[in-house]
């Protein structure tokens, strides 16, 4: 049999392809004119002679009353792009070859279009042919690029800004927003007609000329220009975008709380070229807001006679704070209460207490409101803080929070040592007492607690330490100290082998406000100044008996890690060499000495004759060389440790002895 191609089309995914649909811009508009910026839809399709048995010269034609609306293309060029295959549409494809090309469908006019496109291998004894039929549609879409835009609106949807609107039709407003506070909003961008709009500036100012706005500015998309236009198509989906504008208006001073300005859309519509009012310009606006809220005094002792508390002459147990709107719009106070308790109505143990309560209240700009607080007097001295905070009433808008500074009460009087120092304990563990008393030291010398109050010990803790840490008898929160007493607690001090400084701190948490901050903490540090003391370092060495003749600490002649023993060499009978820690060093921190201990080990697996008692001694001991026997040649591996004085364990070392014979 004579061989044939076998051509077969196939989509992207390999399915068996018959038809195609196309949709695409009119490349003519009404009146026949050729429209720029159109673009065909094409698709591609596989073409394969995989199982034919012979190359064919694929002549393809387009048939149909709309054949001159679709055009063929091929793989080429740069990039491998597809580029137009010129009249007649012929390709060349090899036995066991696919080719890709595109169908491309660029009509002239709205509607439906159709075709049919042939695939003829030219072999006249072949029975099928590959057809496809194509089906197209020119959209109904103006025959321009067409400008439309649209603000965001409060529910989060978007508004379309008509032709020729007036700005204040077609604005993008901000809510009510506290100065150098940022918030942002968008607009919609889109393309309704049927060639690609190419947006070559979205400019945002003060003015429709694009001027700088110091309080609106474009976040995204970045700024396109001329040279790189946002292209929008209907014909390949990319026919909208979003912008993000933010405003963040800048205080400038009284008068100034209404700011505006214009965003400015450039692009192609021959209708918006230059644009003087909506789509192609939309204006903006928002409100600024100045914080509100001041007051004074902020804070009130009322057991100092020198702090009149807001009132003049000074009345017990009473402060009297002004808090006022300093701000451009109306505030309203949405919560008032206590640290201490979180309520509006009382302070800490029910010591303060509002006269009355002003949630609620709405502030004028630049008017203020009287609030009073007072205070149950009694000997335990009491910290707490009253917070107030506000809206603004239009949008319920947070505009500002005063606090005031509560204290009453006697004050105690916490007294500690200033440092706790262990100095150079010789044990590993140590243990000082510490004593937290309610006493006020005197100039001469002495103490007086006849004008302290009630100390409250809220809490006695160590910040994390290694070295460090609270022992019995431990202080409960809460603990309440009368004035002149004390109470007791212990550190203990864990030493650490090697010595040296080390440093903590001891926290108090009470109701003395004297120390801090945070008000009532008190610290204390703890020190430990023990000599430095690092382990001691070994240092193994190996000597036959002929070199200790000269050196006997196998000092000098000594080797050290990896030595070779011969047999023959030594006259003794039993043959042996000696090990010596002689080199090993201690430091105390002052001078240099020796290792208190030495202990000296044969390590397995042994050579044939030897034990662990071919080192002798191989106990821990206080001398610094031992004898080893060589019953035999073999690898002896011999183990160095050393202590110190107090016990410190150093690093241990060893010596490899290749002994032949």
């Amino acid at each position: 049999m004579t061989p044939r191609p076998d051509l077969r089309t196939n989509d992207s995914n390999g399915a068996t392809l018959a038809a195609i649909d196309f949709t695409a811009c009119p490349n003519r508009d009404e009146n026949n004119q050729a429209v720029r910026d159109v673009f065909p839809d094409a698709e591609p399709v596989v073409l394969s002679n995989l199982t034919g048995r012979a190359p064919a010269k694929a002549k393809f034609t387009f048939s149909g009353a709309d054949a001159d609306a679709f055009q063929l293309r091929v793989a080429g060029g740069d990039a491998g792009a597809f580029t137009v295959v010129t009249v007649p549409y012929e390709l060349d494809i090899t036995t066991g070859e696919e080719i890709t090309f595109e169908v491309a469908f660029a009509p002239k006019k709205k509607g439906a279009h159709s075709a049919t496109l042939t695939i003829d291998d030219q072999d006249a004894e072949t029975k099928t042919d590959p057809v496809i039929t194509l089906i197209g549609t020119g959209l109904d879409l103006p025959s321009q690029p067409t400008l439309e835009t649209g603000v965001q609106m409060e529910d989060g949807g978007f508004t379309v800004c008509e032709q020729g609107s007036i700005f204040t039709d077609c604005e993008l407003g901000f809510p009510l927003v506290q100065f150098e506070t940022t918030i942002t909003k968008k607009i919609r961008i889109k393309n309704k007609g049927c060639p690609a709009l190419k947006i070559s500036a979205i400019k945002v100012g003060i003015d429709t000329l694009g001027t700088e706005s110091p309080d609106f500015k474009l976040v995204s998309p970045a700024s396109p220009s001329i040279a790189a236009p946002i292209s929008l198509n209907k014909a390949d989906g990319t026919d909208t975008i979003e912008a993000t504008i933010e405003f963040k208006p800048t205080d400038t001073g009284p008068g100034n709380e209404t700011k505006s300005g214009f965003i400015i859309v450039d692009s192609n519509d021959p209708v918006n070229m230059a644009p003087i009012s909506a789509p192609g310009v939309l204006s903006l606006r928002g409100e600024g807001l100045r914080p509100a809220l001041s007051a004074t005094p902020t804070s009130c002792d009322y057991s100092r006679m020198s702090d009149n508390c807001g009132n003049s002459p000074k009345i017990a147990d009473r402060a009297r704070f002004i808090v006022r709107n300093d701000g451009n719009a109306q505030v309203r106070i949405s919560d008032v209460k206590f640290k201490s308790s979180g309520m509006p109505t009382s302070g800490q143990s029910g010591r303060f207490n509002l006269a009355m309560n002003p949630t609620g209240t709405t502030i004028n700009p630049g008017m203020s409101i009287t609030l009073e607080v007072t205070h149950n007097d009694m000997p335990l001295y009491v910290i707490d803080e009253l917070q107030l905070k506000s809206v603004f009433v239009a949008g319920d808008i947070p505009s500002g929070d005063v606090s005031f500074a509560l204290f009453g009460g006697r004050q105690p009087c916490l007294d500690t040592l200033d440092e706790v120092n262990f100095n150079n304990p010789q044990t590993p563990m140590s243990a000082q007492s510490f004593f937290i008393g309610n006493t006020r030291r005197l100039s001469d010398g002495g103490t007086d607690s006849s004008q302290c109050g009630t100390l409250v010990i809220n809490q006695v803790g160590i910040d994390p330490s290694m070295f460090f840490s609270i022992i019995d008898p431990r202080i409960a929160p809460n603990t309440s100290v009368p004035p002149g007493m004390r109470v007791e607690t212990a550190i203990q001090y864990n030493r650490p082998p090697s010595g040296g400084m080390q440093v903590g701190k001891l926290k108090i948490l009470s109701n003395d406000p004297f120390f801090g901050p945070p008000a009532g903490t008190k610290e204390i540090n703890i020190i430990s100044a023990s000599p430095f003391d690092p382990p001691p370092i070994a240092v193994l060495k190996g000597c036959i008996p002929a070199q200790l003749l000269s050196d006997p600490n196998c000092s000098v002649s000594g080797t050290e890690s990896q030595m070779t023993v011969q047999l023959s060499m030594i006259s003794q009978s039993p043959k042996t060499m000696t090990v010596s820690g002689f080199d090993s060093t201690d430091s105390d921190g002052m001078t240099m000495g020796k290792p208190r201990e030495y202990r000296f080990q044969l390590l397995a697996p042994f050579p044939q004759g030897a034990s662990a008692m071919s080192v002798t001694p191989n106990t821990r001991g206080m001398v610094d060389k031992a004898v080893v026997a060589l019953p035999g040649p073999g690898l002896y591996r011999i183990n160095l440790t050393v202590w110190d004085s107090r016990g410190q364990q150093g690093q241990p070392v060893s010596l490899n002895v290749n002994v032949i014979p």
